[in-house]
């Protein structure tokens, strides 16, 4: 059974449980992730069933894998059927997927259709599926093979921007970047409190100079929104072409991430307490480019307009209040990364 038949029966008034139960009656059975000796198998790994959610997806995992190296992974979201589906939007990646080193996982979207609505004053229950599933399934790939944590990319093609945005946004702490291939975006998708949760993130869009009506506006729609809730690390590009999905672009930019921006994260003592609290702030710090761990700058913004350029820092918070800690890395290549925590003071 082809995966274009899956989805179709699996799309709209369908809940994804059911079109796994569909495919399962056909004779889709889940392929076997491991060989009878335990090793992993790899190329194709088709019609995976995550347990919890019962989302299908599908798996390329590089012939050279390694289960002693870590993996940068990518989540890839399908555009409109029937102009693509899960298993074939996972075929595009083959290539890149050897070329690179990277696991890929095509999960069966419902919210990647261009006539998805999305309603102004709550996410579209679709929206809401998917992002269930994508974070069950992320858990289940964890648990099999060995993924960078600091290397997990989302993107989508066309109506795939619409889960590879939403679901992005909401796991800052999960996705380093997200990329839009020539994709769908809407300004309401997620709510300005989620925006400023992860305004960390790199975010990256790209359409083509000869693409399908509307696919323009809809990238500078994007550009517009995230510039004015104060993404740091967003780029835009219109490139030659049509509507392409471009996964070669998608993967130098990740990539370039991942070998050569600094990975950086707090660690923080507390965070949270009675006033008046004292948290001591820590920079962690892994660069690729630099391993004995020597960066050009390091700057906290603490949330109460006090400002340090130490490594480590202990402050006390005087008054109650929600105090958004913001930390600023600049590598020796002069690479920006960013990344932020909240303390709450009683």
């Amino acid at each position: 059974m082809m995966g274009v038949g899956v989805k179709c029966l699996g799309a709209g008034a369908l809940v994804v449980a059911g079109a796994a139960m569909l495919c399962a009656a056909a004779g889709c059975e889940p392929q076997a992730w491991r060989n009878e000796d335990g090793t992993v198998v790899t190329g194709k790994v088709d019609y995976q069933r995550e347990p919890i959610t019962g989302r299908t997806y599908h798996l390329y995992i590089p012939r050279t894998y390694n289960p002693r190296r870590q993996y940068p992974l990518v989540l890839t979201a399908q555009g409109t059927f029937p102009f693509d589906e899960a298993a074939g939007q996972r075929n595009r990646w083959v290539g890149v997927a050897e070329r690179y080193g990277l696991i890929i996982c095509s999960a069966d979207f419902d919210s990647a259709t261009g006539w998805l609505g999305v309603p102004n004053d709550r996410p579209a229950p679709e929206l809401v599926r998917d992002d269930k599933a994508a974070m069950a399934i992320i858990r289940e790939l964890k648990s099999r093979y060995n993924i960078n944590p600091d290397g997990i990319m989302i993107t989508g093609w066309s109506a795939g921007g619409y889960p590879a945005h939403y679901i992005g946004l909401h796991h800052p702490d999960v996705f380093r970047c997200i990329v839009g291939r020539a994709a769908n975006f809407k300004e309401n998708l997620v709510t300005d409190d989620v925006a400023l949760r992860a305004r960390h993130v790199h975010v990256y869009v790209f359409f083509g100079e000869g693409d399908l009506p509307g696919f323009d506006q809809m990238n500078r729609d994007a550009n517009f929104w995230y510039t004015v809730r104060g993404f740091r690390n967003f780029v835009i590009r219109r490139l030659p072409g049509g509507h392409n999905p471009n996964q070669v672009e998608a993967a130098r930019y990740f990539l370039n991430i991942v070998e050569h921006w600094p990975a950086i994260h707090i660690d923080a003592s507390t965070t949270k307490g009675r006033a008046p609290l004292t948290v001591k702030f820590r920079a962690l710090v892994r660069d690729p480019d630099s391993p004995d761990g020597r960066v050009d700058s390091v700057l906290w913004n603490l949330g109460d307009n006090t400002v340090s350029a130490r490594a480590e820092v202990t402050h006390t918070y005087a008054r109650p209040g929600l105090y958004n800690v913001f930390l600023t890395v600049v590598d020796l290549d002069g690479h920006r990364e960013y990344t932020q925590m909240w303390i709450r003071v009683n």
